[in-house]
């Protein structure tokens, strides 16, 4: 599983022609091929010349053949071309990691208690390994797939993909919906409808046939489909608790379970840790193709690593849902319990408890509160959406009617029919 005439092949093309080729040392067998290849990295990293003499400062005393080697390397005649070379290289190089790797399973597998996470770890190395290879971007070719991006979306003007729209016209307006690779934290205090908001556009999204995950750490199964069953249907939540139901609310119900059992939705209330959470929302990526995912709620999210606060944790924890979501290229919504202050002013950012990194990671920051903190609470109430924080855009307010009986919140106004879909 090597050639050394390969190695020798890729390593003239990238100290003599300058190809800019995605290597490491680990992509070489033989000690002085990797020698040279690490070399050439750490000038790289250094913004230095690559050549003869700088190569050979790099090892320095290491191997004094080194000259002579590469000097062997310049006068060959190679019959093989880069692109050949190259892919060669790679895939000998794989070939090798893959060997490593199930020699590291078969020794370590008696041993692991949690087979399951132990699998999904495996199953991100071997998927790391396949990517290994890729061409390294430019700038130039950054530029270009982002103006292919902006250019699409002129060509589609009114087909505007709306898969990704809360159904919340003004916020939608705002944002432009929910957007892949995007942290989305959504703060409330207890009661104002946090869950729900984030289940009715979990639903929403899940109604266009994106797999939708949803990881509880505060309700059960049962109470998140009874919400769900309850605002399909328009049934009082509380009714279906009790199974105080006449026959055309058993109707209701039946047609509601018909239609949500289709969707693509998963539940998770057993993970309780962000590493459990990562291994489930990969796995689903994996099989499902994952869409979205929302947790609920962060502050109830452990480590298995070791921190000296909560603080720490938490910071730890918002970071890796912000890097869960460019990883797997989709978006993510952190539910947030809010400060006990905020519970008499306007929220602001400095609510967010526990941690100010949740206010650092996240892209858009959503507040949920009540438009009068003076009333008491009602069954149907305004409550006011507000979003105080987007990476890429403008802020809003936007004020909704939050009917707690049927789980649902609904627009005050009608805007025009674009913001429908």
């Amino acid at each position: 599983m090597y050639d050394e005439e390969i190695e020798k092949i890729v390593l003239y093309y990238l100290i003599f022609e300058k190809e800019e080729l995605n290597v490491n040392e680990n992509d070489f067998f033989f000690q002085k091929n990797k020698q040279i290849a690490k070399a050439i990295s750490e000038l790289k990293s250094k913004k230095q010349e690559i050549n003869i003499l700088s190569i050979k400062k790099e090892i320095k005393g290491k191997d004094t053949d080194i000259l002579k080697y590469i000097s062997i390397i310049a006068e060959s005649r190679f019959g093989s071309s880069i692109e050949y070379a190259y892919k060669e290289l790679k895939r000998l190089s794989k070939k090798r990691k893959l060997l490593e790797l199930s020699k590291e399973i078969q020794k370590n597998i008696e041993e692991e208690m949690e087979p399951e996470i132990y699998i999904e770890k495996k199953i991100k190395e071997l998927s790391e390994i396949n990517k290994d290879g890729e061409k390294e971007k430019t700038f130039l070719d950054i530029v270009c797939e982002t103006s292919d991006i902006i250019e699409k979306k002129r060509l589609q003007g009114k087909e505007y993909d709306y898969k990704y729209f809360t159904g919340i016209f003004d916020l939608d307006k705002a944002t432009n919906g929910l957007h892949e690779e995007e942290l989305t934290i959504i703060g409330a205090r207890p009661g104002v409808g946090k869950t729900t908001f984030a289940l009715q556009i979990a639903h929403k999204i899940a109604k266009k046939g994106i797999s939708v995950a949803i990881v509880s750490l505060e309700m059960s199964e049962t109470q998140i489909v009874q919400k769900l069953i309850s605002k399909v249907s328009n049934v009082d939540s509380n009714k279906l608790r009790t199974g105080d139901l006449n026959t055309l609310e058993q109707e209701k119900i039946a047609i509601a379970e018909g239609e949500i059992s289709d969707l693509p939705f998963f539940i998770n209330t057993k993970a309780r840790s962000i590493q459990e959470i990562e291994t489930y929302a990969r796995r689903l990526k994996n099989k499902n193709d994952l869409g979205l995912l929302v947790i609920d709620y962060i502050q109830l999210v452990k480590s298995k690593n070791k921190f000296n606060s909560r603080e720490q944790e938490v910071a730890e924890i918002s970071r890796s849902l912000k890097l869960l979501s460019l990883e797997l290229k989709i978006p993510v919504i952190g539910l947030c319990q809010l400060n006990r202050n905020a519970a008499r002013t306007e929220p602001t950012l400095a609510d967010l408890r526990e941690s100010g990194a949740i206010e650092q990671d996240a892209d858009n920051v959503i507040f949920i509160y009540k438009e009068n903190e003076n009333e008491e609470s009602q069954l149907v109430e305004n409550v006011v959406i507000d979003l105080q924080k987007q990476r890429a855009g403008g802020l809003t307010k936007v004020t909704v009617r939050f009917d707690k009986k049927v789980s649902e919140f609904r627009n005050l106004v009608r805007r025009q029919n674009i913001w429908k879909k």
